[in-house]
Order: C-alpha cells, then structure tokens, then sequence
C-alpha cells in the first residue's frame, strides 16, 4: 500500500497534469499582438501634444530615445538592405496621407515591418 502511494506521488511530481495543455483565453478578452504592444508604446511616449495622433516632428524625435537595442537593430536592418529612416518609415505608415499617424497607421506598419524579416525583425 505505502509502495502504491508513493509511485503515485512521484508521477505526479514528475507527469504533472495538464502538462502539455495548451492556454486558451476567455473569447470576450481582446488579443493584443506585439505590434500593437509596441504602437501603445511609441504613442504614449512620443505623442507629446496629447491629440491621439504623431506628426512627422514628433515620429522623428524617436530617434532620441534609442537604446543600445535599438541602435542594434537599426545596423541589423541596414545590413539586412530594409532599414528606412524615421522620414521613410512615417511615409509607409501614413496609409492616409494626411501628415499624421493614427495608433492603428502605426500598429499596420510595424505588423507589415515585422513581416520583412520572417518575423525576426525588431521594430525600432
């Protein structure tokens, strides 16, 4: 008997249940991607007029908040040939053309860029 209890505690320390089973999230919670993680992200720090949207001067003061990481990524992407500029990259994202980029403009874009390198690109 105490031979049996104790094979059963050990298997369920080592095959705990559930082991292999995969999460699923309730149906009502909304699915937030990278890019649209990243896109919060550059709208709450660059969007210094608080209007909900980015001109031109406001993307490009993104390139004073670089990292190490960034700057990384940045001669990565010029040496894999698909580096734009903060100029080219807010002209790709502009869909609209109206001179500024809308949270999703810029959740469209980096989704799009991500996609250039299989995936493995890093947004900068």
């Amino acid at each position: 008997m105490k031979t049996t209890i104790y094979i059963l505690a050990l298997s369920a320390l080592l095959f705990p249940m559930g082991a292999n089973a995969k999460y699923n999230p309730p149906k009502d919670v909304p699915q937030v991607s990278q890019a649209q993680r990243i896109a919060v992200a550059e709208m709450s720090g660059l969007d210094k007029d608080e209007d909900g949207r980015l001109s031109m001067a406001e993307f490009k003061a993104k390139v004073n908040t670089y990292t190490r990481l960034d700057e990384k990524n940045a001669r990565r992407a010029r040496k894999k040939g698909f580096y734009q500029t903060p100029e080219q990259q807010f002209k790709a994202a502009d869909v609209d053309n109206d001179g500024f980029l809308t949270y999703k403009e810029l959740s469209d874009y980096i989704t799009q860029y991500q996609k250039n390198d299989k995936g493995r690109a890093q947004y900068y």
